[in-house]
């Protein structure tokens, strides 16, 4: 089977799990060492190229680590040599704060570093999708667009209202970030008939259970749209968004006209993941 060419478009992604937190203000996560092997799963079943970095390993590795500084060498990693065409995709699955995302320790990441190392470094024509499966992820970049997904109405933009006169450096490329807003109540029982192994006890965060359900068998081969993604979330979510101080919410760096989830998409015959 032929190569991939250099100059190819490549299809990357990184899932980012925490569930260990020992600062005491952070209690554990039951759904983060299933949410990275779902996304992962579902990453290598599409044929791109996926690396993650969690606390849940079965063999453990400092490199993997979800330290401060194997996160950022990692997003670096992801970023590096982006061209137009490429497909980037990050989640993050573990608790997040109005600081920012929420390490092992105690210690954030916060909202302008994830700016910097994401969003920043995105060159022209090349595509990032980010999914922060955690508390305090509205529009956790800072993106000057919310979309409006409202059931069988086309899709909507209003300003973001955290950006509104905000200066910006300039976005080059196009940027469209999912925040589920759900913490530790938010993580999902899988213990219902649905899941891949009916009768055990599981747990994942909202955004990769939906990831499951859409991909696996939601879309059942149909386009996977952005604003039936999004509908799946929210019957995902459920009544748990009536009791609420959070919501979710869709945010990108431009108005898209189609926009359409990348993963699950046929790759060229002539082509092997980057």
């Amino acid at each position: 089977m032929p190569l991939r060419e250099e100059n190819a478009p490549k299809r990357k992604m990184l899932v980012i799990s925490l569930s260990a937190y020992t600062h005491d203000r952070w209690p554990e996560l039951h759904g983060p060492p299933n949410d990275w092997k779902i996304w992962a799963m579902l990453g290598m079943m599409s044929g791109w190229s996926v690396e993650v970095v969690a606390d849940s390993l079965p063999i453990a590795d400092a490199i993997r680590e979800p330290t401060k500084d194997n996160i950022r060498r990692f997003i670096r990693a992801l970023l590096k040599d982006n061209k137009a065409g490429d497909q980037l995709i990050l989640v993050f699955s573990g608790h997040g704060g109005t600081e920012g995302l929420v390490l092992a320790d105690g210690s954030f990441i916060s909202h302008q570093e994830l700016r910097t190392w994401l969003v920043q470094p995105l060159n022209s024509g090349s595509t990032l999708w980010t999914f922060f499966d955690c508390c305090d992820s509205r529009n956790i970049l800072g993106l000057p667009h919310e979309v409006l997904c409202d059931k069988n109405q086309p899709l909507r933009y209003q300003p973001e209202e955290s950006y509104i006169g905000r200066e910006d450096p300039g976005v080059r490329g196009t940027v469209i970030s999912i925040g589920s807003a759900a913490g530790p109540s938010g993580e999902m029982d899988l213990s219902d008939p649905e899941v891949p192994t009916p009768g055990q006890s599981a747990n994942c965060g909202p955004l990769a259970w939906t990831a499951y359900k859409f991909f696996c068998s939601e879309m059942k081969g149909r386009e996977p749209l952005l604003a039936n993604f999004w509908s799946s979330l929210m019957g995902v979510l459920g009544h748990n968004l009536e009791h609420k101080l959070q919501v979710p919410q869709i945010t990108t760096s431009s108005m898209l006209h189609h926009p359409v989830l990348p993963m699950l998409q046929p790759l060229p015959a002539n082509t092997l993941p980057a």
